[in-house]
Order: C-alpha cells, then sequence, then structure tokens
C-alpha cells in the first residue's frame, strides 16, 4: 500500500495512519536528505526512539517541519516511543535496508541511527525513515537526476525489505537471501 500515488503533499501523521487502516506489515518513509554541509553525501536509516546525536536530532528536525507535532511534544513523544513494541523489529529493517541501500548504490554508508521523526510516530508495524542521497550535494543531486540511480536505489530497497522478511521466516540463517 503506497500512502499517495502522485506528489500530492500528504501530512506526516496521517502516513502512518494510512499504513495503519490497511494493517501494513511494514512501512518505509523515503526521503532525499539535505545538509548545511554541501559535502555531505550517502545513504542513511533511521528508525524511532530518542537520541542525543546533533547531526540526527538536525534532519528529524527539518523533516519534522511539515508536521503538527515535533520534538516539542516530549512528552507525548517520550510515551510513544516508550510503548512502542516494535522497536526491535524496526531496528533490524534499518539494518537491512540500510546495508541494501549502501551495496546497491555504492554510495557512503553512514548508517542506521535513531532519531524521533513524526512520520514514524504511531506506527503499528515495523518503521523506517531512508534517507536516500543528499539534494544538499552536487554529485548526490545530479546522481538522483538518473533513471539508473533511482532504479539502483530501488533495488537497494527493495534488497532490504527482502532481506528482512525473510529473517522472519529463518530463511537468512539458511542463506537463501
Amino acid at each position: 500500500t503506497y500512502t499517495r500515488s502522485d506528489d500530492t503533499f500528504i501530512p506526516l501523521e496521517e502516513r502512518t495512519a494510512i499504513a495503519n487502516r490497511a494493517h501494513a506489515d511494514l512501512f518505509v518513509s523515503i526521503h532525499a536528505n539535505s545538509s548545511p554541509s554541501t559535502s555531505a553525501r550517502g545513504v542513511e536509516t533511521y528508525y524511532l526512539n530518542l537520541t542525543h546525536d546533533p547531526q540526527a536530532l538536525a534532519v528529524a528536525a527539518r523533516e519534522n517541519a511539515d508536521g503538527d507535532q515535533g520534538i516539542h511534544d516530549l512528552p507525548k513523544l517520550v510515551r510513544t516511543i516508550a510503548l512502542n513494541d516494535k522497536l526491535a523489529e524496526s531496528r533490524e529493517l534499518a539494518e537491512d535496508v540500510q546495508q541494501s541501500l549502501a551495496r546497491a548504490t555504492g554510495e557512503a554508508d553512514r548508517g542506521v541511527k535513531t532519531a524521533p521523526f513524526v512520520v514514524l510516530i504511531g506506527a503499528q508495524m515495523p518503521s523506517v525513515l531512508a534517507e536516500i542521497s543528499f539534494l544538499s550535494n552536487r554529485t548526490d543531486d545530479q546522481k538522483l537526476r538518473q533513471k539508473a540511480y533511482r532504479q539502483r536505489l530501488a533495488e537497494g530497497l527493495y534488497q532490504g525489505l527482502r532481506a528482512y522478511i525473510l529473517s522472519l521466516s529463518g530463511q537468512r540463517a539458511a542463506g537463501l537471501n
């Protein structure tokens, strides 16, 4: 299930609500990153949790700017995270997506991180936010304009999801992914 079929803006909070109503098994929010440093490049994947990492907080602040809630509603956010029984699964999903994205694109592996993203709050399934490149980096921006690069990104996302799903059935241990 997609949260949208065109470029129409859907509020951040509504995106997880759509996934919840559809009884989705996974929620993946795909974003293009930005940084004050034009040299920042690569891919990184987040799952919902609190963090002290200033860079992760800055990314979350930029992404949360379009939401109705944010870090300013910290007590509600802490409660939501504490009650989230999908943190371990989300971390595993993030690790699989990140590894596959980095491998498929050959880009800098910026790792798996945590941050309080509004778009992930309320998801009733394992959920991640994948930052697929930096629009603020000239090289990344040019690559994103190339169909072949976008295809590699899509394949990386697919392989990450596939690896996670296979791990649920125990097939990863058998080497079938």
